[in-house]
């Protein structure tokens, strides 16, 4: 079954919405992967998820706001610099994992089985961590770019 699916501008300074960025009908299974990632890339603009909502359990909405890097001093010009550097395109739904190694983040593969599925997508989103080989990861920031069929996991290693 397939549900609308809305992308909203919100201006926090006027209070209100000031544009619609897309509309797309998607099943009800990627509803969730798209309200669970962090920030969505479109037509190459970076914007970050800052609610939710759903209208009578049909319509969806997720209201954003254009990706600021000075929010995040550690990373956040990391983030917006790699999602530029690396442009492999996917005909279908796909994890691109990006690791930080202290200065930038790199492509990285992991030892685990792609997600494949919607829900697969769902539970990766969910966890704050990721052990694959015996190395754990931590999750630091998530982008569905639509664009390129992209679900971008940005990690850091862990040291335990």
């Amino acid at each position: 079954m397939n549900c609308p699916l809305t992308y909203l501008e919100w201006s926090d300074q006027d209070q209100r919405v000031v544009r619609t960025i897309t509309d797309a009908t998607v099943s009800r299974d990627d509803v969730f992967v798209r309200k669970l990632v962090n920030a969505t890339v479109y037509r190459n603009g970076l914007f970050e998820h800052t609610a939710n909502e759903c209208e009578d359990g049909l319509r969806h909405h997720i209201y954003v706001k254009p990706y600021n890097e000075c929010d995040d001093t550690v990373y956040g010009q990391a983030i917006r610099t790699a999602l530029h550097e690396y442009c492999t395109v996917s005909p279908y739904m796909e994890a691109e994992y990006l690791l930080w190694n202290g200065d930038r983040f790199n492509p990285c593969v992991l030892g685990q089985q792609p997600p494949a599925s919607p829900l697969e997508f769902a539970q990766l989103l969910l966890d704050h961590y990721i052990v694959s080989e015996e190395r754990t990861y931590e999750t630091i920031y998530t982008i569905y770019d639509i664009d390129r069929s992209k679900i971008v996991i940005f990690l850091k290693g862990v040291n335990l």
